[in-house]
């Protein structure tokens, strides 16, 4: 059986003994910079890792509790399985005990344990002030109700208590998913001698393996994992639910930031547009120091998703303002990309001051351009696009009335192709979708209308256009669905003759109903261009001059194309011939080179008692179908 692996996050105010906790767990030192243990408080993230009594391995996230490092405790907090809440015996519940509580609550935290820390500081009567006054800040949060210890670093008190209740919520948490493809959120980046830049994090999804091909997203640097190291030692694969380090082969220390991510190739997009479904916090949970006034359309905010921070702005689509409390849908425009896909959490807070206000969950990771953003209808479009996976594919189906490929689909979910497919197949099966070649999606809906616009306008062209065998491809493809690639038009073309309702007859498409029927004085018309055309012999009538001696030019026009195509008259250039006439010239060239061994131009012209105006063009028709050959000035039979 694998092992199981879990990522725990601490969360607490400034000097509330979280550090100190994690060291006397696990014996390890999380304050890695020389001014963190000076200043005897975190200021950056700390790392460290146990196994617990069952045998599951726990990597840990210490975060700092100070109000200015706020930024670094969000990019922390996202990676968590579980979160050790900690409050310090002697303070009580703080400023920023509140504000993570509020982090935690909008990254949807679901699994915590309550650690009242420093115990050996208080009585048991002060004791229990800080455990009821805890048990009342957490009502209506994930931590209602969680398991609450005291415990003391320095003496050991209730240490074995905390690790059993570690170890049984531990035990809870369901297997990270490993369909996902690889996703690991960078929060950490340092250099070693002898390997170069290491990049650290937790493993969102999906698994890595020494020597795998990797990007890192917004980067678009495409490498190798050159090595892989989990909690401190070699290993040739790291999957969901490991903190690991990874040597990324040719990527300098400038190349990579904290906030990027590093994912299989092609998987994950980045955008600095995206639309969000956005909750402010409710008055009631802030700070009664702090004053947030609503925020406004168009307000600068800071942006954290992952392990990143972005600047932007916020902009509403049925509302000029959104108050405390209030929920809506909007557009996000970071002044950086970020690397998302539909359904990440992320929290925001004020641009200055720095407060956290509110968070919510990515809808869509490309939205459409707009013209204008005070549309309320985006709202509701919106709102159905967060539901599920499956309402997502429908809306942007229906925005792509040229269809989605797969990989984008993939890609903006943040699925394998195979997951894709999965969903594509039953949205087709469901009569939502068709499905071209496994590698395109288009809405069933468009499908439909564009099949009853082709059938309307071949019956449109059908009744004015009787003569005609069909109407061209390409014109039907502009008439109908411009908007369409040729060669998705044709896809669809295709699929459409499989219902027997239209015919794709080389270039031209026609209702499978269509048959051509001359009437009586179209009869009549025919027969006068065969007849002009055989009088005239080798000095054919120009069409132009032929079509003007009927008195409808357009339907004479159709007419002479149906004879040409039904191989009773033959086009020439400009020139209309009779095809016995053809076979009097085929004739003609086959004489002169069994008398001359070849001959030119003005001895064909000669023979057949005709001008150069005839007897080129129709020569270099001889040479078209293959009867004479063309070798300077003089021609041979092709073979001869």
């Amino acid at each position: 059986m694998a092992t199981k692996h879990i990522i725990i996050g601490t969360a607490g105010h400034v000097d509330h003994g979280k550090t100190a906790l994690l060291r006397a767990l696990t014996g390890m030192e999380t304050d890695r910079h020389p001014e963190e243990r000076e200043r005897g408080m975190s200021i950056d993230l700390g790392f460290a890792h146990m196994i617990l009594p069952s045998g599951i391995v726990a990597g840990i996230v210490d975060v700092p509790g100070h109000e200015r490092f706020v930024h670094n405790m969000l990019a922390g907090a996202s990676e968590v399985d579980m979160v050790l809440f900690v409050v310090a015996a002697d303070e009580g519940v703080m400023p920023q005990t509140v504000e993570h509580l509020q982090i935690l609550q909008l990254l949807q935290a679901k699994r915590g344990i309550l650690v009242i820390t420093k115990r050996d500081l208080v009585d048991e009567e002060w004791l229990q002030l800080v455990r009821e006054e805890i048990a009342e800040k957490v009502k209506g949060t994930f931590l209602e109700g969680a398991p609450m210890v005291a415990v003391s670093s320095v003496t050991g008190e209730g240490l074995d208590e905390l690790v059993r209740l570690i170890d049984a919520v531990a035990q809870e948490v369901p297997p990270k998913d490993t369909t996902r493809p690889f996703r690991l959120p960078i929060d950490d980046i340092f250099v070693k001698a002898g390997f170069g830049t290491i990049v650290r994090g937790a493993i969102f999804s999906g698994s890595v393996r020494v020597g795998d091909e990797v990007e890192v997203v917004p980067k678009g640097i495409v490498t190798k994992v050159r090595s892989l190291h989990a909690y401190g030692k070699p290993v040739d694969e790291a999957v969901a639910g490991q903190r690991a380090a990874m040597n990324l082969g040719g990527v300098g220390r400038k190349d990579v930031e904290r906030g990027d991510v590093v994912a299989l190739p092609n998987s994950l997009t980045a955008t600095e547009r995206l639309d969000v479904q956005l909750r402010l916090l409710p008055p009631s949970t802030l700070p009664a120091s702090v004053t947030v006034p609503p925020l406004r359309h168009g307000a600068p905010i800071r942006f954290h998703l992952g392990t990143a921070e972005r600047i932007g702005r916020v902009f509403f689509f049925a509302r000029n303002e959104l108050k405390l409390g209030e929920e809506t849908f909007a557009e996000i425009q970071l002044k950086e990309p970020v690397a998302c896909a539909w359904g990440d959490l992320f929290v925001i807070r004020t641009y200055s001051p720095m407060v956290t206000i509110g968070g919510g969950q990515v809808i869509e990771p490309h939205p459409p351009k707009r013209r204008r953003r005070r549309m309320p209808s985006e709202a509701e479009r919106l709102a159905w696009k967060a539901k599920s996976e499956r309402e997502y594919a429908k809306r942007v189906m229906d925005e792509h009335p040229n269809g989605i490929s797969l990989r984008e689909l993939a890609q903006r979910l943040f699925v394998s192709i195979e997951q894709a497919l999965k969903l594509a197949n039953s949205l087709a099966k469901a009569g939502d979708a068709v499905l071209l070649d496994n590698q395109m999606l288009i809405s069933a809906g468009q499908v439909q209308k564009l099949r009853e616009a082709i059938l309307a306008q071949l019956k449109s062209y059908h009744a004015s256009r009787p003569l005609r065998r069909g109407m061209p491809k390409e014109q039907l493809r502009v008439a109908t669905a411009f908007y369409l690639s040729p060669a998705l038009f044709e896809t669809l073309l295709q699929m459409f003759t499989q219902g027997g309702e239209v015919v794709l007859d080389r270039e031209v498409v026609r209702l499978s109903t269509h048959e051509i029927r001359l009437t009586a004085e179209q009869r009549a018309w025919a027969e006068r261009m065969e007849q002009r055309a055989k009088t005239a012999g080798f000095s054919p009538p120009e069409l132009d001059e032929l079509l003007t001696e009927f008195p409808d030019k357009d339907q004479a026009a159709d007419l002479l194309a149906l004879l040409v195509e039904q191989g009773r008259l033959v086009r020439v250039a400009e020139f209309v011939f009779h095809p016995d006439t053809i076979e009097r010239a085929k004739q003609l060239a086959r004489q002169l080179c069994e008398q001359y061994g070849s001959f030119t131009a003005s001895q064909f012209r000669e023979a057949a008692s005709t001008t150069r105006k005839y007897a080129v063009p129709l020569l270099e028709f001889l040479d078209h179908l293959g009867i004479t050959v063309r070798i300077g000035d003089i021609r041979i039979l092709r073979g001869g």
